[in-house]
């Protein structure tokens, strides 16, 4: 009997976990079907547990997954040229709806809103 107590103590740790990695209690307890009082009482009963792991878990992460100021910029001027993509081709197709079917051009919305 003590092997299935503790495999459930695992499992109520790594909930716990996950709601204080999303820090939505309520939200974690929905999806797992837990009472949100019950994963409250979880968090007191097993926070001096799992705070200090996570830590080490997110110092890791950081390790492993870089983010320098290049890949953001990276990042960022990618997103800016698929943006200037879109508009462009937004435009042109605008354009040819308004060449094609004039009668349809009164029912396109200003300003792309």
């Amino acid at each position: 009997m003590r092997v299935k107590h503790s495999k459930f103590d695992e499992l109520r740790i790594q909930v716990v976990e996950e709601a204080l990695e999303r820090g939505n209690i309520a939200l974690t307890a929905r999806n797992h079907g837990l009472s949100p009082y019950s994963l409250y009482n979880w968090m007191k009963q097993y926070r001096d547990e799992v705070e200090p792991t996570m830590g080490k878990k997110k110092d890791l992460d950081k390790f492993n997954n870089p983010q320098t100021t290049e890949e953001w910029k990276e990042k960022y001027e990618q997103a800016t040229k698929l943006i200037g993509e879109k508009e462009l081709e937004i435009a042109v197709l605008r354009d040819l709806v308004k060449k094609k079917h004039p009668h349809i051009q009164w029912k396109w919305p200003e300003n792309g809103s």
